[in-house]
């Protein structure tokens, strides 16, 4: 009886499912050849061997780790992949400093502040452009 129970709990308990259908769509974009490809093409780009293993870190967090995860950031891009575009255009210094303030701002505390991207429908906080002081 007992194993009956659990079975019929598993079978029909929403939480059981593992992925929704958005979750799914997801994985089988991350499957695609160009868009791998595309990840990775900064690198052969970089000459900067700092940059280049931060950015390594990152995506090996992203595709090892948070994959693991349900689909969790509210931002767009990805806190990750906003830290690897922080520290490829802003250097190592101030882009590490900006994704780790993009980690402090990971909440739907003040949707107010910021734009939906139409794509995803999550909050668009892009990386922006440094101001160069002369």
């Amino acid at each position: 009886m007992k194993t009956f129970t659990i079975i019929l709990f598993l079978c029909f308990n929403a939480a059981a499912w593992s992925q929704t259908a958005e979750e799914l769509e997801l994985l089988k974009q991350h499957a695609r050849h160009e868009e791998r490809a595309e990840r990775f093409a900064f690198l052969k780009e970089s000459d900067n061997e700092l940059q280049q293993f931060t950015s390594v870190l990152f995506l090996a967090y992203k595709a090892f780790i948070s994959s693991q995860d349900a689909i969790s950031c509210v931002f767009y891009p990805s806190c990750s992949e906003y830290a690897v575009q922080a520290i490829q255009q802003q250097g190592f210094i101030i882009g590490l400093m900006n994704a780790f303030d993009r980690l402090t701002r990971c909440n739907a505390l003040s949707p107010e502040n910021y734009p939906i991207h139409p794509g995803t429908n999550l909050f668009y906080d892009p990386v922006e452009p440094m101001e160069h002081v002369h």
